[in-house]
């Protein structure tokens, strides 16, 4: 592309069904042209690693199961790698996500002749832009400038990139991708390439049981029944602020519970908040340790004291 032409660029937004370094779930893209949004995709992409300790669940709105039947990156990046031929990139952290996540995947599935796009990550043109805002993180932008975000939706935080560079093109009149560039001194990141393949594997230990994993705590399937609380079970809490957790540590001791640190299969039952460790909740499933939230945490408790 000559970038005098105008301001033509693709966004680009990556989900991961672990925190397994290219181990891609998801992917969506944006093209702009001129102020405009000319192209939109997004598709679910069949993770490498088929082990699911770390199952990203609170961060996607559809199950393993979901995930699971998708095609492959490489079928999926073919259309991808199409429409985006000859475009400048942007991603939000694109060094530290969109590249290293497309390096390890590139290398893993020997797909040398992808990895030469150029990034350009909108996280850093945002601190340069508006260095008196706290935050630059999609969430915040989005917040900040009313812009509409469906977070960890990969075209809809595809689309919040897109939304940084127009609105920073328009506050300092700029019409083509060299002025924004050199305007800003918008740093060019590349996609790392590595001379021996690499291998994405899961960081964690498959969990014995798999389980669909789903977005909400309300909606996780059942990992054991629970049947009551007794004096003397050991016990695991998860998912709350530290302030929300020592209540509950406090309250468990006064009933003559023993509170745990790590989930093993020593454990009774877990204590969860929505923001539930995904380590935490695979060994569950692997253990088949009952899951309560904190009402019915409370409500065993009065129970044991009534």
């Amino acid at each position: 592309m000559n970038m005098k032409e105008g301001l033509k660029y693709a966004a680009i937004d990556l989900e991961c069904a672990t925190s397994d370094i290219g181990n891609i779930c998801e992917i969506g893209l944006i093209i702009m042209e001129d102020g405009k949004e000319v192209f939109s995709f997004r598709s679910l992409v069949r993770p490498v690693v088929p082990a699911f300790g770390d199952w990203q669940r609170w961060n996607l709105t559809y199950s393993l199961k979901d995930a699971l039947s998708a095609p492959s990156f490489p079928e999926v990046w073919s259309r991808v790698a199409n429409e985006i031929k000859g475009l400048p990139l942007i991603a939000h952290n694109a060094s530290q996500v969109e590249c290293k996540h497309l390096g390890h995947a590139f290398s893993h599935h020997q797909m040398k002749e992808a990895a030469n796009a150029p990034f350009y990550c909108t996280l850093e043109l945002a601190r340069r832009a508006w260095p008196e805002i706290e935050k630059h993180g999609i969430k915040s932008l989005a917040r900040r400038f009313n812009w509409e975000l469906d977070h960890h939706n990969p075209e809809s935080d595809a689309r919040v990139c897109s939304a940084v560079v127009e609105l920073v093109a328009k506050e300092n009149e700029i019409k083509s991708w060299e002025g924004l560039v050199g305007k800003n001194q918008w740093n060019r990141h590349v996609i790392p390439q590595f001379q021996n393949r690499l291998i994405v594997r899961a960081k964690h230990a498959a969990p014995k049981k798999r389980a669909d994993y789903i977005h909400e705590l309300v909606t996780w399937k059942p990992t054991a029944k629970f049947e009551s609380m007794s004096k003397g079970q050991s016990y695991v809490i998860s998912g709350f602020d530290n302030a929300q957790k020592q209540k509950l540590r406090m309250m468990g001791s006064k009933a003559g519970l023993m509170h745990r640190r790590s989930v093993n299969a020593r454990i009774d039952f877990l204590v969860a908040d929505v923001k539930m460790g995904a380590a935490k909740y695979a060994r569950c499933v692997e253990y088949e340790i009952p899951i309560v939230s904190m009402d019915e945490f409370l409500k065993q408790l009065e129970g044991m004291q009534g």
